[in-house]
């Protein structure tokens, strides 16, 4: 069986309509396979954000091919989505003091919309490859960072902070989360009525060891970070 067609453009082997329904599924599959990885790590930009903006870049690319040279010019309809798409992914940059966080969220969202664009002109194939490289990709880096990384830091702190009726324990959590540290050796506790106390073993990259100290230090009401001894191991 010849499936030379598969990498091919599907819009000289698939008649109308059915070319864009096809591929406007194939957009959905494409955003679910990047988007899932983002979904798992709880970032801003997950399965749902991930998952329209490649539809939608999709539908934009099929809605160019509507235009001719007596009515406009098709490519200018690719070129506004790459504007577009820059304007959402700057969204999802976070500025702090010291630090900058959302680059490889607001990265992902830019090569979504790419390949919604693949998907748009035809190519479906190529398009589920690309993707799936790339959920495949971001899963590797988060690995390499986390277990496989050279500088790799262990540190034991506790961090004191002024509950603020639970208001600043949710401004903590979500830094956790911005640094996958949520399902870490966390433990919460409240030794005084108004003091908090956040203990947490933590295992990261120096870089990324000092942003999330920079994080943790803008954090309105943090009282204090210290970071706790382990206890000696005796040998046998």
């Amino acid at each position: 069986m010849n499936l030379s067609w598969l990498w091919s453009n599907w819009r000289e082997f698939i008649p109308a309509p059915w070319t864009d329904i096809l591929l406007s599924v194939i957009a959905v599959l494409c955003g679910l396979l990047v988007g899932s990885e983002r979904q798992r790590r709880e970032k801003p930009a997950g399965l749902r954000t991930l998952t329209l903006v490649c539809l939608g870049s999709a539908v934009f690319t099929m809605l160019s091919f509507a235009f001719t040279t007596t009515t406009g010019d098709s490519g200018r309809v690719a070129a506004q989505i790459v504007t577009g798409i820059g304007f959402l992914g700057a969204g999802v940059i976070l500025h702090g003091r010291r630090t900058i966080s959302g680059m490889t969220t607001a990265a992902t969202i830019w090569m979504t919309a790419a390949i919604g664009m693949a998907v748009g002109a035809g190519y479906g194939m190529a398009a589920l490859l690309l993707s799936l490289f790339v959920n495949r990709l971001l899963i590797l880096f988060f690995v390499y960072e986390t277990q496989w990384h050279p500088d790799l830091q262990h540190i034991s702190m506790i961090l004191e902070f002024t509950p603020k009726g639970g208001l600043t324990r949710i401004r903590l959590e979500r830094v956790l989360v911005d640094y996958n540290l949520a399902g870490a050796a966390v433990e919460w506790s409240i030794p005084e009525p108004e003091r908090g106390r956040l203990s947490m073993r933590v295992k990261l990259a120096r870089m990324h060891m000092y942003e999330l100290l920079a994080e943790l230090v803008d954090v309105p009401d943090v009282l204090s970070i210290q970071e706790k001894q382990e206890p000696a191991v005796k040998s046998s």
